[in-house]
């Protein structure tokens, strides 16, 4: 399916679900043990703290996704809202902190695959480092080979497995707690005092990574004004709630210093306990595929960061080579492969998440400060549908919170990512600094794409003087293509054949004139030749035929600071008519003057309505009207008010309203005596069943 005609097919649930499983995974196994043996009790206030400084970044991300729907994550938006060090220091650090999480990930996984064997009284003398290896190269193949639906399956297996571990950690508690009459483990709520609350904060904050993927599939969500905001805030709730919950469980069940000893696989012996036997082993089972579901999540999303810096030429174009049997990127797959089994060899869990946690909170603070900077200079591309409220507190609160937990990390782990940091610096300052490197933009939610690029008819009488080029008009505008179409109108008593033969030559040299204009210009074009009696026909045929867009008349515009938008019926003020205008506003500021003819009766109400109309369609570009002429007739036909269009305009643009006034408007463009207009005149074209 094709990007421009891209149905939106996914609801509330499916989106906060691809949330959910980013974030759940593994961490809800093997986070619990690592935070209650640091902090006790009190970790489930650790849990409570990285989840509103998620819920922060969250509420600013969906402001940030509704604008730019486009996959890149906080790389995107941060190199869309500063500029390109920014954005190769955030691409950088996306990178490298999913090569960490992927490898805390699979260092879980070895250790639950041994000790599930164990469970299973299968005795293996293998080392941790060799099975998370071997999973590494498994991931890789199965991510190059394109296996399809991998992700959506794995998310749905996650949040299965949480819901399993919950019912299962529900009933054992209550059994535990209820029938056994067993009093609770804890005696203290923080037994290493107040800073192991922010330390433990640090540590587990990979967990509540995965909700940004969320911003990654914005445009396939139904609704996303409504259903982004949504799916981002309740994934990150629901994800804090069910690790808070989890955490109480664990320290209620067993002591700070057996979940200190047991660490990563705490929460199989607290199934243990509670359950017996087959509770580790379901437990167990459980973690070993969330562990193996995150690290391939891991993997898949850093080979995405990096084909956007690839894309955007801030490192190799060969990084974002599709293989051709497969049809996925091999390279950028290799790439986060490659480094995650250098890193296998050390095996140092903490310090893996840490460094991850560090990393993306240095990205979450610019995804916060990104809303603050495009709050304040507000570019014409920037068009959110969903706003932040209180942004300069929220966004604020959110950026500060994520610097401040940094300060909480071990010492060894701010100094990697330190490195890290200083490493893309010295990247930018070497490689990227001098390349010719262009970010686009990205196009606003309430823009027509198909219509983005539009193929344009431009008519020229051959028969007439020689035309000038609107150089202003063209040069604002983003063509696809262009059809130069020469005609002649001959009498019904000529042969248009021998016509052609006798006036064919002198109209090739009059169309000559123009073709070397727009090659001059750099206008990609066709050109084409008729000549009828009946050219109203003609026309028709080849709009038809050629799946036209607009009509764009050619007359003397050598600057473009006016635009003229004559309305009279509500069906003009449409996707397409804010389209063209944003498309000129954004490569030439423009002012819009906008002319309405109304009947007398109900003409207050009719003007009113049309004005609201009218600003609410511009409104969703980020664009105003300038100013309105109102002319007032008993019956408003288009040939009466093109006696009212004025003559120094810089274009007027014309929104084809019914079916039965396109002959009028064909004859306008063929420019008849009683229907010429001085000005260059863009004619949109009212799509069939629209």
């Amino acid at each position: 399916m094709s990007a421009t005609k891209l149905k939106r097919t996914m609801g509330l649930t499916t989106a906060t679900s691809i949330g959910l499983g980013a974030m759940l995974g593994a961490g809800i196994f093997v986070f619990p043990g690592l935070a209650g043996g640091k902090a006790g009790f009190a970790a489930t206030i650790s849990f409570f703290i990285g989840g509103v400084i998620a819920l922060l970044v969250a509420v600013c991300t969906a402001e940030l996704a509704t604008a730019m729907p486009q996959s890149g994550g906080g790389y995107f938006f941060i190199s869309r809202a500063f500029d390109k060090f920014w954005g190769t220091l955030t691409g950088i650090a996306q990178w490298v902190g999913l090569i960490f999480a992927c490898a805390f990930y699979l260092v879980s996984f070895g250790e639950y695959a041994l000790t599930f064997l164990e469970e299973i009284n299968i005795r293996w003398n293998s080392s941790t480092k060799i099975v998370s290896f071997l999973f590494t190269l498994l991931l890789l193949a199965i991510n190059i080979l394109g296996t399809k639906k991998v992700g959506r399956f794995q998310n749905f297996m996650v949040i299965l497995l949480t819901i399993i571990l919950v019912l299962i950690f529900t009933y054992g508690l209550i059994d535990f707690l209820g029938w056994e009459a067993e009093t609770a483990a804890f005696s203290e709520n923080t037994p290493n005092g107040l800073r192991s609350i922010f330390t433990t904060t640090a540590l587990i904050f990979t967990s509540y990574l995965g909700f940004v993927q969320i911003a990654n599939i914005g445009a396939e969500v139904k609704n996303p004004n409504k259903n982004l905001p949504r799916s981002l805030i309740w994934s990150v709730l629901i994800a804090m709630s069910l690790y808070i919950f989890i955490m109480i469980v664990c320290t209620v069940t067993l002591p700070q210093a057996e979940l200190q000893k047991f660490g990563e696989t705490a929460t199989i012996e607290v199934a243990r306990k509670m359950l017996g036997h087959w509770g580790a082993i379901i437990v167990v089972f459980a973690g070993l595929l969330a562990a193996l579901s995150s690290a391939n999540a891991s993997m898949t999303s850093a080979s995405r960061g990096v084909f956007a810096l690839s894309n955007d030429k801030v490192i190799s174009k060969a990084a974002s080579n599709i293989n051709k049997t497969f049809g996925t990127p091999h390279i950028a797959l290799i790439l986060v492969a490659v480094p995650v089994s250098v890193m296998l060899l050390r095996s140092n869990l903490e310090v893996f998440a840490e460094v991850a946690s560090f990393l993306h909170l240095i990205i979450y603070s610019g995804i916060c400060l990104s809303v603050l900077k495009l709050r304040m200079t507000q570019p014409t591309w920037y068009i959110p549908t969903f706003r932040v409220p209180a942004v300069k507190v929220v966004a604020g609160l959110g950026a500060l919170s994520c610097l401040g937990v940094l300060f909480f990390m071990q010492k060894e782990s701010i100094l990697i990512s330190v490195v890290v940091l200083l490493g893309a610096s010295a990247y930018y300052f070497l490689y990227v600094k001098n390349k010719e490197i262009t970010l686009y933009h990205p196009r606003p939610p309430h823009v027509d794409k198909d219509f983005f690029n539009p193929s344009i008819l431009v008519p020229v009488n051959v028969d007439r003087e020689k035309k000038e080029l609107p150089h202003a008009i063209l040069k604002a505008l983003p063509i696809s293509r262009l059809l130069l179409l020469g005609y002649k109108e001959i009498p019904e008593q000529s042969d248009s054949k021998q016509s052609e033969e006798q006036f064919g030559k002198e109209a090739e040299q009059k169309l000559g004139s123009i073709q070397e204009e727009l090659e001059e210009a750099n206008i990609n074009y066709e050109s084409k030749l008729i000549f009828s009696h009946d050219m109203l026909s003609q026309i028709k045929h080849v709009i038809e035929e050629e799946k036209l867009e607009f009509i764009l008349t050619l007359k003397s515009a050598s600057e473009l600071s006016q635009i003229v938008v004559p309305i009279y019926d509500q069906s003009q003020i449409n996707t397409q008519l804010s389209t063209i205008l944003y498309n000129l506003h954004e490569r030439t500021p423009v002012k819009i003057k906008v002319l309405l003819f109304i009947e007398p009766e109900g003409g207050s109400a009719n003007e009113l309505r049309l004005k609201q109309a009218v600003e609410k369609q511009l409104g969703l570009v980020n664009l105003s009207v300038s100013d309105y002429n109102v002319y007032k007739a008993e019956k408003v036909a288009p040939k009466e008010m093109v006696k009212q269009l004025p003559e120094n305009s810089d274009l007027i643009l014309w929104s084809e309203a019914l079916d039965s006034e396109r002959d009028f408007l064909y004859h306008f463009l063929l420019e008849k005596k009683s229907l010429q207009v001085a000005s260059p005149s863009i004619i949109i074209l009212k799509r069939e069943g629209e």
